[in-house]
Parts: C-alpha cells; structure tokens; sequence
C-alpha cells in the first residue's frame, strides 16, 4: 500500500494535531537514539510542545552539549568576521594595484611619446 503525499499545513483539528505531535514526536526521538547508537553521533534534541511541554533527548549532557554547540557557533561566527575583514583587506589592495597599474600605464606611454600632439 503506498501512502499519499500530504500537505505541509498546519493540522486545524486540535485533537488530530495533538496524535500528529506524539506519533511524530516518539519517531523522532527513535530516530535520534538510533543515530547515536548505529553511527555513534553525540545527540541532542530538544522539543516544546504547542502547550509548552518540554521533551528532550540526549545520548550524553545535555547541558555539555549545549556548551559545546555555543562555543562551535562563538568560534564559527568569530572565524567569520576574520574572514570578512580579510576580505576587506584584499579588496583595498586590489584597488590600490589598479590605480598603480593605471598610473604604470600613463608614464609608459609618456616614454614612449604616445598621446602627444603632433
């Protein structure tokens, strides 16, 4: 039997959201744990609830795992602005070639007597 595929909308029903939320919400903590068991993957997954519920899951600390995910992302958006400000650098340097190309090309063509009046 092959499924239909199903709109991605929200579930007007309150009662039908409310089964969606649980049968969807248990596979995917399945999932979770079976991710971290079949490919020994650090997991964490953290899940509220419409009405505020917490449900959470995690193969080791949670808070851990919280810490290292805001140093990844301080170090990531760190490595960035270096990134930008290289970037930056690169980009006035470009400009300063281009202008003493410029300048290169105007004394040639003075030595060589190109561009005077006849």
């Amino acid at each position: 039997m092959v499924r239909g595929k199903i709109e991605m909308k929200k579930i007007e029903n309150a009662t039908s959201r409310q089964v969606t939320f649980s049968k969807r919400r248990n596979g995917l903590l399945k999932k979770a744990y079976e991710l971290s068991v079949l490919c020994d993957a650090q997991v964490s997954l953290i899940i509220f609830s419409q009405r505020g519920r917490l449900y959470e899951f995690s193969n080791s600390d949670m808070q851990k795992m919280i810490e290292r995910y805001r140093k990844y992302t301080k170090d990531h958006e760190t490595s960035n602005h270096d990134s930008e400000i290289y970037i930056q650098q690169l980009k006035q340097e470009a400009s300063h070639m281009i202008t003493k190309i410029e300048l290169l090309e105007f004394q040639k063509r003075k030595l060589l007597g190109q561009g005077l009046a006849s």
